[in-house]
């Protein structure tokens, strides 16, 4: 994974550098040619980039009477985005990319017959007084919103935007108080979804290439597993799968061309 990223910011730094220098070769070629007036940058019908993220999830439940949320667990994400410009200051917003989120839960009770993805039973630290578990769960996601910006300031062009974040999972991992790690992604649901909201910048560099910076957050509306916890004693009818969701802020910062 860590040779994956680094080769996406090499192509990432790369593709900025390339467009912006055709772009400026272009402006030069015809700065005799065309008027101030005439130069002024037309707003493409269809805007496309690539980001990376970081950022910082936590997990939340209804049921706090049995779990809590312990600590949160730093995240990260990479991916395309595109603008669709059916406006000069409002566009739909579709992106398309990886993205991790996690956190630490406290049981008060445990869990159930907590098994990794081979059906081998993961120990549950029964004798513990905390029952802490760290979770880390990666989705494919394609946040689709709606983007309203200003008109440009300077180099700069402002934006907020809203909207849903459909997510598919890929890999679930969970670490018990033991600190062993198990992968448990058939003990977790296949989808969910989440909304965000955002809001963050661009800086025009030459041309159409700019540089995005954003801070947003998100938030799922569903439960993430199956796995049951115990509401008391251990006993069949004290058993049940308390809703767990994602919460996440994080720092995008990309290349627009």
């Amino acid at each position: 994974m860590k040779k994956f990223i680094s080769a996406f910011v090499i192509i990432l730094l790369s593709t900025a550098l390339l467009s912006a220098q055709e772009q400026i070769q272009t402006q030069s070629s015809n700065q005799y040619q065309t008027n101030p007036v005439q130069q002024k940058q037309k707003k493409n019908k269809v805007d496309g980039g690539l980001y990376l993220k970081g950022g910082v999830s936590w997990m939340m439940s209804d049921s706090k009477s049995f779990l809590s949320n312990n600590k949160a667990k730093l995240t990260y994400g990479f991916g395309a985005t595109m603008d669709w410009n059916f406006s000069q200051n409002f566009s739909l917003n579709i992106t398309a990319g990886l993205t991790n989120l996690g956190g630490t839960t406290e049981f008060k009770y445990g869990l159930v017959d907590l098994k990794d993805i081979d059906g081998k039973l993961i120990p549950t630290s029964n004798d513990s007084l905390t029952h802490s578990y760290k979770y880390s769960t990666t989705y494919i996601d394609i946040p689709i919103g709606i983007k309203g910006c200003t008109n440009e300031i300077g180099y700069f062009t402002y934006f907020l935007k809203l909207g849903i974040d459909p997510m598919i999972r890929i890999k679930s991992k969970i670490t018990p108080e033991t600190k062993e790690v198990f992968i448990i992604t058939k003990s977790t649901n296949l989808f969910n979804i989440g909304w965000f909201v955002g809001g963050g910048a661009e800086w025009t560099l030459a041309g159409n290439t700019k540089l995005l910076f954003q801070i947003g957050y998100l938030g799922t509306f569903f439960d993430f597993d199956k796995i049951d916890s115990w509401k008391g004693e251990t006993k069949p009818e004290k058993r049940f799968n308390p809703s767990i969701k994602f919460n996440d802020i994080s720092l995008k910062v990309g290349v627009i061309f």
